[in-house]
């Protein structure tokens, strides 16, 4: 089961109630840093039947370990800013005053007891959140159109929106349109981007596996001079590959990037073309076997795995696409 999930099943009844650890000085000091945060409380929706019973609670990059411990690492790869966390309970006081006015009430037992924690993670900006997003989302699920994207469990949901990453846990109740109705609340509330990153439209559709898409920030095949790398899966007649781009800062810093990997393979001159501002090349990369790389502009891509017929012509159509989103 998830991590918060298993770390918060046999806490309930301390995030019902308000935990001693939420006096400690370092809770109170977490707190306190949230006071840089004037708009912190538009994060957290008021929820007709729910209350807020421990939070909001703020993490940063040096704190992160104390939440997540063992999963930091990942979040601070996609240049994680900081996290909000709030756990929201039933509010027995309007619940009993409002027990069939709202669509969040219900009188099951099990939903009295019930318990959601709101997880708000601040990526540096829209593309790091999708690819913190991208990285957690299992292949094959079905998309929410929640924020960018959305999916659900039972028991959680997850969203991306603009630079926010969010992930809800439900506890003590099995109902999903109680985690629909605060993932709508939560996503209405924040600023950025509904639209996916544009880069993904110039992958083409033929022989593609819908939503497996990953982002990779650092090291992308292995390899440290690989960064803010787009790799998709395909299919297509029995092989199976990945079509990936690599997003450099200018032409040198992708010419650069080539030559290094020439270097890593030690594959050999190949006339002008490896210092050239566009070429092409195949490495053979001693950690992923052959790659296909192709580079013009500030664009890398090409594809890695097995290769089949098909594959150099959907080389190039994501190229024609690269050409096109940077005109």
């Amino acid at each position: 089961m998830r991590w918060r999930l298993l770390a918060l099943r046999g806490t309930l009844v301390a995030l019902i109630a308000v935990s001693a650890a939420a006096s400690s000085p370092a809770s109170a000091a977490r707190k306190r840093d949230l006071a840089d945060l004037p708009a912190v409380s538009s994060l957290f929706p008021k929820i007709e039947g729910w209350k807020i019973s421990d939070g909001p609670t703020r993490y940063t990059p040096e704190t992160l370990f104390e939440y997540i411990d063992g999963g930091a690492d990942s979040f601070l790869q996609f240049d994680f800013q900081d996290l909000i966390s709030a756990t929201y309970v039933i509010d027995h006081v309007r619940r009993g005053k409002n027990r069939r006015s709202s669509p969040a009430s219900h009188d099951s037992d099990s939903a009295a007891s019930a318990a959601i924690t709101v997880d708000i993670y601040r990526h540096r900006d829209g593309m790091r959140a999708f690819g913190m997003y991208t990285q957690e989302r299992p292949a094959g699920t079905t998309p929410l159109p929640l924020g960018i994207e959305g999916y659900a469990g039972p028991d959680h949901l997850e969203l991306v929106v603009g630079s926010y990453y969010v992930k809800l846990v439900q506890l003590g109740s099995h109902e999903p349109s109680i985690l629909r109705l605060f993932a709508e609340k939560v996503a209405a509330g924040l600023p950025g981007t509904r639209e996916a990153p544009a880069i993904l439209k110039c992958f083409p559709d033929r022989g593609k596996r819908a939503r497996a898409e990953k982002l990779t920030a650092r090291d992308f095949l292995g390899h440290p001079f690989l960064h803010d790398a787009i790799a998709v899966p395909y299919q297509i007649g029995g092989a199976n590959f990945r079509l990936f781009v690599v997003e450099g800062k200018d032409n040198a810093e992708v010419r650069a990037t080539v030559k290094r990997y020439r270097v890593v393979g030690k594959s050999p001159e190949v006339g002008a073309d490896w210092a050239g501002s566009e070429g092409s090349a195949t490495v053979k990369d001693p950690l992923n076997g052959e790659v296909v790389l192709q580079w013009k502009g500030r664009w890398l891509w090409g594809a890695v795995d097995q290769p089949c017929a098909e594959r150099k012509a959907l080389i190039d159509e994501l190229g024609r696409g690269l050409s096109a989103l940077a005109n």
